[in-house]
């Protein structure tokens, strides 16, 4: 028997590399053989089973499982000639004879809610909850492609859980990987290679369990998690200049910048007449020549960015191969037949007349890989390419390799040969099948711009989550435009930003239209609204890294279909356009426009816990639903009673750039609760074990909120050696007493280290810490109360943004007379709690009946 490292590349040097060791090798006391059939016991719930119509088994990893080398759980077998039967503490399996899998003589019985459940092969299995798709390309969630009705262009893969209980993964018809990491074809024969995850409704124990046997989810370098500026247009090194600079100027955070295919040469690529290469494909879709018509040096093009703090992609088409009129054509054809004689086309890739000819696609061959990264791509890695945007749309299957995935193969390779650099692996590409999930980032592909799309992405990422593809970025505001479509909606699009800030990949990117506008400065009405969404995203930024190392560690994604948490309730399943962003956020989307200034959002609030809402400062009882009007200002995103939140500066640019500056947020509620801030250098390939980890507490203690930051546990690259703590308290009345370490902390006005202060629009109070020792633990005592949970931080917020209607209303009627008196004292409220917070619930008190739309 072999040890396989499923995640050693592959290729000599100089990808041979380990991201991720993996052993397919089963322990031999979890084995056992009945004929022709296989039963691997991997845990209580997943058991492995084959048939093989010559008895020889696979050990080889495949593309969906590289791992089976687990703990061996307890079970017990009874084996006879006829029948075999295996019993775990969770189920029970049966096979009678020796023949191919069926219904007749293969069964599983396990635990389902309080009774047990039957599985047999050939079950209908359309409780499956569904992992996720190669593309939405074209996808309008209004009509629908071909005969069967799917909305997507290709048909779903199936998850790992279901409301049946049970789900089967078939690996049997997927390639395997050699001793030596690359790809092989099956053995010639009948053969059957099933995974049977009997699981109930313990989804999150399936999932953890899929991703041990798949794999880990490997941590994206953090500045992923940022905004990423994409747009497919014509884009001249001088216009990224200024599109960059004006991030900055206008103070949007942001971390990459992508070049779409135009970096390269298209030479006149068109739709209505297109010229074609030797591929027979569109001259031009691939390229790996500068277009130095808009990119006079690259290299300063490339350096310019990264000046600014912008991390760079370039888009790749990579199925003509490589055309003659590339410039790496001669460099690569030299290495290439220097590495093999084994190649598709006339000898040295001359033709007749001596003239050269093109090299074809070959990325499943191990010489053509090497040649293609060595002479193509690194290259231009060196001139400052951060990533590569792997932008597969041609053939799916390769021409070489017997059905093997084109997208799979090249994710697989790209990210291999990224982890050869010595840092974090990064690319961006297409799903491409189970397994995919260890290449980390994906995009949806090519949507549609309308509501309905909006409405439909929450439910499409989270459902990835399933099959552990946990980091799809979408177009957000929309691809393609709707027939007839001549601009771009401002309510629309803001209301996709906000969405975005509540997925994993935080990226705006439409076509080559000039009506579909990205620039948020094109948009002066909804501008700051824009920009405080994308700082809204930065400031989570600790909270979603912790998640994604959460999803490194247990193998649960960032984003998790509420049916995890809450798998007996109807609503955890209905509620399609909410679900849980990491561990203590219910996310959700306005995906309808306003009426009257205000939209709806019908929400149901998970029980267990209540809810606090951070747009409008309510807090909502758990187990209950609601129907909710939001502004354009309110992003509503909800936060577990009692929970802490750690986030960052609201001033930071960009999460490249170290920060001492940690925020925590402490929502309403009166339980203790406990969460940990995960820090690493960002873009470090050993993060699996140089990290820091530091415990924050809270508890209720005598009238007095007690948080407590621990000191940091390991260490790191780049670890900062002090913090600047800040502890926000939204709801709360003001502190009689505010202690740091036992010593007294005062009030101020105006917000300085060593006091706190208070902000009577959020009615919430902030207490500043000075500069402390990151190895040291701190404690923050604020006696007083969550006072302020009705929303009524919302209607204050609300009175203070209508303060200028209210007074050009009066202008227009008469400029010397005094506006609306009860609009006018909530408008002014705000201001007069931030005077004096000690009176907030008196001032509030004193209040009219609230005069404003709600």
């Amino acid at each position: 028997m072999f040890r396989c490292l499923l995640s050693l590349i592959l290729l000599a040097s100089p990808l041979d590399v380990a991201v991720e060791e993996y052993n397919p090798i089963a322990r031999e006391e979890a084995v056992i053989v009945q004929g022709h059939a296989r039963f691997t016991v991997l845990t209580d719930r997943l058991i492995r089973m084959e048939w093989s119509q010559d008895g020889v088994f696979e050990d080889r990893a495949t593309l969906g499982v590289v791992n089976r080398r687990l703990d061996v759980p307890t079970f017990k077998k009874q084996q006879t000639k006829k029948i075999l039967r295996i019993n775990t503490e969770s189920l029970v399996l049966t096979y009678r004879g020796d023949g191919p899998f069926s219904p007749e003589n293969l069964s599983v019985s396990f635990k389902l809610k309080e009774s047990r459940a039957l599985w047999k092969p050939g079950m209908d299995d359309s409780g499956n909850l569904l992992g996720t798709v190669r593309t939405l390309d074209r996808f309008d969630a209004a009509t629908t492609f071909g005969e069967d009705g799917r909305l997507t262009i290709d048909p779903f893969d199936k998850g790992v859980v279901s409301r049946d209980g049970w789900a089967v993964l078939d690996e049997s018809e997927r390639h395997v990987f050699t001793q030596e990491g690359w790809v092989a074809e099956r053995p010639e024969g009948t053969k059957l290679d099933w995974y049977i995850f009997a699981y109930g409704h313990d989804y999150l124990s399936a999932v953890r369990d899929f991703t041990r046997i798949g794999g880990r989810i490997p941590l994206p370098p953090k500045y992923a998690f940022g905004y990423w500026w994409s747009r497919y247009w014509l884009y001249n090194d001088f216009e990224l200049d200024e599109i960059t600079d004006n991030l900055r100027g206008y103070g949007i955070p942001a971390d990459v910048c992508i070049i779409d295919m135009d970096w390269h040469e298209t030479w006149g690529l068109n739709r209505t007449n297109p010229p074609v290469d030797e591929a027979n494909m569109w001259r031009g879709w691939t390229g790996y020549t500068w277009n130095r018509e808009l990119f006079p040096s690259p290299e300063n093009t490339l350096a310019m960015l990264h000046r600014k703090g912008f991390k760079t992609s370039l888009n790749l088409h990579p199925a003509s191969g490589i055309q003659v009129f590339e410039d790496c054509y001669e460099s690569f054809v030299e290495d290439y037949l220097r590495r093999t004689d084994d190649y598709d086309g006339p000898a040295g890739f001359r033709k007749e007349d001596g003239t050269p000819t093109y090299v074809p696609y070959r990325m499943s061959q191990k010489a053509w890989a090497q040649s293609y990264f060595e002479k193509v791509l690194h290259p231009l890695e060196q001139q400052g390419v951060d990533f590569w945007w792997l932008d597969w749309q041609q053939w799916p299957k390769s021409r070489y390799v017997k059905k093997l995935d084109n997208t799979f193969w090249l994710n697989h390779t790209f990210f291999q040969d990224a982890a050869s650099n010595g840092k974090r692996p990064m690319i961006y590409h297409r799903w491409g099948g189970i397994g995919s999930h260890r290449y980390q980032v994906g995009f949806t592909g090519d949507t549609r711009v309308n509501w309905d799309v909006l409405a439909y992405m929450p439910w499409f990422i989270a459902t990835a989550s399933n099959v552990g593809y946990g980091y799809w970025g979408q177009d957000i505001g929309g691809h393609n435009e709707m027939p007839g479509m001549d601009y771009t909606d401002p309510e629309l699009y803001t209301r996709w930003i906000q969405e975005g800030v509540f997925t994993p990949i935080f990226k705006t990117h439409p076509t080559r239209n000039k009506n579909l506008e990205r620039r948020f400065w094109m948009f002066p009405e909804q501008f700051g609204i824009i920009r405080e969404a994308v700082r809204l995203r930065y400031s989570l930024s600790p909270y979603i890294y912790n998640a994604a190392r959460n999803a490194y560690d247990d193998g649960i994604s960032i984003c998790r279909p509420l049916y995890y948490f809450y798998p007996e309730s109807d609503e955890a399943y209905a509620y399609k356009e909410e679900f849980l962003f990491g561990n203590d956020i219910l996310a959700t989307v306005i995906d309808k426009p306003m009426v009257d200034g205000l939209s709806e959002r019908t929400m149901w609030f998970p029980q267990g816990n209540d809810w606090f809402d951070m747009s409008t400062g309510t807090l909502y009882k758990g187990g209950t639903s609601a129907t909710l009007r939001y502004t354009l200002a309110e992003n509503p995103w909800y936060v577990r009673a009692s929970a802490l939140i750690p986030m960052a500066s609201p001033t930071i640019m960009s999460l490249q750039e170290p920060n001492d500056e940690l925020y925590i947020l402490a929502v309403p509620g009166a339980d203790d609760f406990e969460t940990s801030l995960y820090e690493d250098s960002g873009d470090n390939a050993d993060y699996a074990s140089s990290y820091g980890r530091t415990t924050i507490s809270r508890r209720i203690d005598d009238g007095k909120l007690v948080v407590r930051i621990g000191e940091r546990v390991g260490d790191f690259e780049g670890a900062l050696p002090q913090r600047h703590i800040r502890l926000v308290i939204p709801g709360f009345s003001a502190p009689s007493e505010v202690c740091f370490n036992g010593k007294p902390v005062q009030y101020s006005r105006f917000p300085e280290d060593g006091c706190w202060s208070y902000d009577g629009a959020s009615l919430s109070a902030t207490v500043y810490l000075p500069a402390t020792s990151a190895s040291e633990p701190v404690q923050i005592e604020c006696r007083g109360s969550y006072s302020f949970t009705a929303g009524e931080s919302g209607r204050l917020k609300r009175s203070r943004a209508a303060a200028e209607q209210v007074k050009n209303d009066q202008n227009a009627i008469d400029r010397y007379a005094w506006p609306d008196n009860d609009k006018m004292q909530w408008i002014g409220a705000a201001s007069r709690i931030t005077e004096t917070p000690e009176l907030a619930a008196e001032i509030l008190g004193s209040l009219p009946s609230y005069p404003f739309a709600q």
